[in-house]
């Protein structure tokens, strides 16, 4: 505990020192002006703009730069009128362009104020965090203390992707005063509800999960299952958050619930995917406002300490994050205190906390065994173009060796001294940070033989089973590094962000060294590494290049290639459970191209969706042989090492699929005022005489949602003849006698039935008064579509020491279209269409035999052929719209679709992946079987609809600007 109180005074000395230099600034306070954005967004005739406003932070005079019209209580000049309609934090850059503005000279507009026009373009209220995932805090920042939300201050945002810390108060949270006109008084509350849907689509995952049904040999639990087969997975999560400030000052208060649910998962769920109902901030603040005087700017700088538990992000994320992608977040307990504002010219932000272990169905613990500490510097005022953040992070995890888990029985003292710099400079950007860590940590040794009662006798601190070996402290040495360099490109309509990456962690590199040199990464966020989740700041060398922009006002897109390998060879892969500690693997990891496009729909409503795929490299592949036919050979003397990876069996010899589509409602909007209430347009449509004239257009562009019912089939013809040793045979069926019948093929007729829905897109155009002639796709996930007969055999070998099953599985994971459509208008509102094109949908096909050997304990072994991968076909239908108003319709639709047929086959003798052929005992040549399938795919869909339609073709989600 010492050493985290000494951190913490160390922490407040370094700030007010720093404070003390910073007192007297770089550049007079009359250089900058704080611009405010009229209620229309620009100044016209008859409506008061900026000159006439009452804030504080701006003058009630002219908007020139002349001195003597800057606001007293800001300390700030006002805005030149040209720049009226300004929100640094609306930029077409992502929203993250700098907040401080100097002007040069009286009635000019300053070199940078150019630069953040151009980058605003015709995109200026674009908000690039919509969807809950960019990290970036909202356009209009939430108040921490009594800072105006249109006014940043010394605060620069990074453009750096997705490295933005979320603020205070969560990105989905608002001040009351600022949403609903019933909550104009409500002045004292940060209130945010929100609720995400999220369907995700993995193929080959190489991503190791905790089964605890599953055995190794020996029978001990086996913590690292493969993924063999496709997962289709529906994530929920839904957040509430009250916070309650200034009423009851100095005393504040934060509660936050969060409830995170999955559903369709074919594998046992992970703690990243489910915790139901919990508390994830619950914490007392006691909030000093201007306790340490004010910066240059005027504007005070409190003190803040916070008790209790607490979600938060610093930084740049990688090290502590709520993790806003997960389904789950990351929270801890403990006290945080700072010094000074984030708009501050200095602040300084300090924690000691105890992580919190979340239990999927039960109420989250803290970590009693784990400290982490830290503190960040944040240095904003030596330029304006730049912030430095100096910053330290600690970790003392206390050893447990009865502890079931292999993590907790040994200790770890990390320290973790780093240096930030981050800003922008006309179209240019940079983000770089680096990190040295040192310390102690605690290590079960398995390099040597294990042998309990010489290594006892001899003073040795053993271990007990499962894990073996002995305990050892090892010295920590291990260095990481980042540096993310962007331009923009200002004067485009697009205002497209090129940027180069490169992010270095080190390895252990060797299982014999005295030293660790492995990279902790305490609790940070994995997206900007690896769209896939395979890549945290840990063993890894990762260049990659990355484009953003925004071909239209509220669309954004993204993109990435990079390539991966391994700091050091001899260090696992941790997040792939890839281990090859003789070094003889190589380093390559592979590469990954991954795109990401986001709509904000509406001011309640955004929707997302998102493809990555990554393709092995030869330290990846090189596991998924059998082992004894791997390259190095692991039977080769000293080919194998304890603890070493075996068999994947084909696995990581595939390339990986991700692809997810997800949609967010949030109570309380965007940031900007509310209007009026959600669904209000289109009740005023339907009021007498109010908009009767505003037909919809019907040559406009869409963007919906989709939910209904499949009702599909699925014909699997299967055909098997097994032996084992001479001419004993496993049987398909208990109907089928002999082993002659086995060449003859049985045919299963699988119905397939559950729920659809997802995303829909597409463009309309009217002609001859009546007509509509359009495109539509829409990509679907989908639940419970799925079917799987089971034979049972109990036969030969070893008589009843075998059981064999054969399981006949077919899988719709999901399912697209990309369709014309040709309709006709019964009424002005109702169209009546005809529809047909390409379906293409992602299957499983799985003809499979597990055999169990009930007498020696093995864990189950599995032949036979299977097929996953994506068909396509066709599909035809037809539906019904009805525009409920001139922007929204409702629709209904049938469609049915054939994805034809798959085929596939094994021949177990000769298959690399047979089972048996590894097991010892067994002979190669006294194993042979035949196994092959095919499987057909067709159905029909029923589903209803919420298309959201951009009558105005330049605020349309498409190329606008060409």
């Amino acid at each position: 505990m010492k050493h985290r109180v000494s951190a913490l005074a160390l922490s407040i000395a370094a700030f007010g020192a720093a404070s003390l230099v910073m007192s007297t600034p770089a550049f007079s306070e009359s250089e900058y002006y704080f611009p405010k954005e009229s209620a229309g967004g620009k100044t016209d005739k008859g409506e008061k703009g900026d000159a006439s406003s009452k804030d504080p932070g701006v003058s009630s005079k002219n908007s020139g730069a002349s001195s003597k019209g800057r606001s007293k209580t800001a300390g700030a000049a006002s805005a030149p009128a040209s720049s009226a309609g300004f929100r640094p934090d609306f930029d077409g850059a992502g929203g993250r362009g700098p907040a401080m503005v100097p002007v040069e000279g009286a009635g000019r507009v300053s070199p940078v104020v150019a630069q953040n026009n151009r980058l605003r373009g015709n995109n200026g209220n674009f908000r690039p965090d919509f969807d809950g995932a960019g990290g970036r805090g909202p356009a209009m920042v939430p108040v921490e203390g009594e800072k105006k939300p249109e006014d940043d201050g010394y605060y620069l945002k990074t453009r750096g992707y997705r490295l933005e810390p979320e603020p205070t108060v969560p990105v989905y949270a608002r001040q009351a005063n600022k949403t609903y006109k019933e909550l104009k008084d409500v002045d004292w509350l940060n209130i945010g509800l929100d609720s995400r849907v999220r369907f995700e689509m993995r193929e080959n995952d190489y991503r190791p999960y905790t089964d605890s049904n599953i055995y190794t040999p020996g029978g001990t639990p086996n913590t690292r299952g493969i993924r063999a087969y496709p997962s289709s997975l529906w994530l929920e999560r839904t957040r509430g958050y009250i916070g309650i400030k200034n009423i009851l000052d100095p005393f504040r208060f934060v509660v936050e619930f969060q409830d995170s649910r999955a559903f369709n998962s074919i594998y046992e769920l992970q703690g990243q995917e489910i915790n139901q109902t919990e508390l994830i901030q619950g914490y007392g603040e006691l909030f000093l406002k201007d306790a340490l005087g004010h910066d240059a700017k005027g504007q005070g700088r409190p003190i803040s300490i916070r008790v209790g538990r607490q979600a938060f992000e610093i930084g740049s994320r990688r090290l502590i994050a709520r993790n806003e992608f997960r389904n789950t977040t990351n929270n801890f307990e403990g006290v945080r205190v700072l010094l000074g504002e984030r708009y501050n010219d200095v602040d300084l932000d300090s924690f000691a906390m105890r992580p919190v272990i979340r239990y999927p169905y039960g109420w989250d613990q803290p970590d009693w065994q784990n400290w982490v500490y830290g503190s960040f510097l944040s240095v904003k005022n030596i330029s304006p173009y730049m912030t430095l953040q100096p910053y330290f992070i600690g970790r003392h995890a206390y050893a447990n060796p009865l502890d079931i888990s292999g993590a907790n029985k040994v200790s770890r003292q990390t320290q973790a001294p780093g240096f930030r710099v981050f800003g922008n400079y006309n179209n240019f950007d940079w983000d770089i940070d680096v990190m040295k860590q040192f310390g102690q940590a605690g290590v079960i040794s398995t390099a040597y033989p294990y042998n309990p009662a010489w290594m006892t006798g001899n003073g040795y601190n053993n271990i007990s089973r499962p894990w073996g070996g002995y305990y050892q402290n090892k010295q920590v040495d291990s260095i990481a590094y980042a540096a993310d360099i962007g331009y923009t490109f200002a004067d485009h309509p697009w205002k497209p962000r090129v940027s180069a990456v490169y992010i270095y962690g080190s390895g252990n590199k060797s299982p014999f060294s005295s030293t660790v040199n492995n990279v902790d990464t305490f609790y940070g966020f994995n997206q900007p590494f690896s769209r896939n989740d395979y890549i945290s700041w840990n063993n890894v060398k990762d260049p990659k290049v990355r484009l953003e922009f925004t071909p239209a006002k509220d669309t954004q897109i993204d993109t990435a290639f990079s390539a991966y390998w391994l700091a050091s060879a001899a260090s696992a892969w941790d997040r792939a459970g890839l281990y090859a500690p003789l070094g003889n693997r190589g380093t390559f990891m592979g590469t990954e191209l991954d795109f990401r496009i986001r709509q904000k729909v509406s001011q309640f409503w955004n929707v997302s969706a998102s493809y990555a795929r990554f393709w092995p490299g030869s330290f990846t592949s090189s596991f998924a042989p059998p082992t004894q036919q791997q390259w190095p050979p692991v039977g080769w003397p000293g080919g194998t090492a304890p603890g070493q990876t075996g068999t994947t069996y084909g696995l990581t010899a595939r390339p990986t699929n991700f692809l997810y589509v997800e949609a967010t409602a949030n109570a309380f909007g965007d940031g900007k005022p509310i209007a009026q209430l959600p669904g209000q347009d289109f009740i005023a449509y339907w009021d007498e005489g109010e908009n009767k004239s505003k037909h919809p257009s019907w040559t406009d562009l869409y963007v919906g949602v989709n939910a209904g019912g499949s009702l599909s089939s699925s014909t699997m013809r299967a055909q098997d003849l097994g032996a084992f040793g001479t001419a004993t045979t496993y049987l398909r069926n208990n109907a089928v006698a002999t082993s002659t019948l086995n060449l003859f093929p049985t045919t299963y007729n699988q119905g397939l039935s559950g729920f659809i829905g997802g995303l829909t897109f597409g463009a309309n155009y009217k002609f001859a008064n009546s007509f509509v002639a359009g495109v539509e796709g829409d990509f679907d996930g989908t639940a419970g579509n799925t079917s799987t007969d089971w034979d049972l055999a109990s036969s030969s070998g070893g008589g009843s020491a075998f059981t064999t099953y054969g399981q006949h599985t077919a899988t719709l994971n999901y399912l697209g279209t990309a369709r014309g459509r040709l309709g006709y208008l019964a009424t002005p509102e109702l169209l009546l269409f005809g529809t047909a094109g390409l379906a293409y949908g992602g299957v499983t096909a799985a003809n499979s035999y597990v055999s169990v050997n009930n007498a020696s304990g093995l864990a189950p072994t599995v032949y036979g052929p299977q097929y996953t991968g994506t068909l396509t076909g066709w599909t035809a239908g037809g539906g019904v719209e009805w525009a409920i108003s001139p922007e929204w319709t409702v629709k209904a639709d049938y469609l049915h679709y054939n994805l034809g047929a798959v085929s596939a086959n094994n021949v177990a003798s000769s298959n690399t992946w047979s089972p048996y052929v590894a097991n010892p005992g067994y002979s190669a040549t006294g194993w042979g079987s035949f196994a092959a399938a095919n499987a057909s795919f067709s159905g029909n869909l029923i589903r209803a609809g919420v298309n959201r339609h951009f009558n105005d073709v330049s605020n349309a989600p498409v190329m606008a600007g060409y």
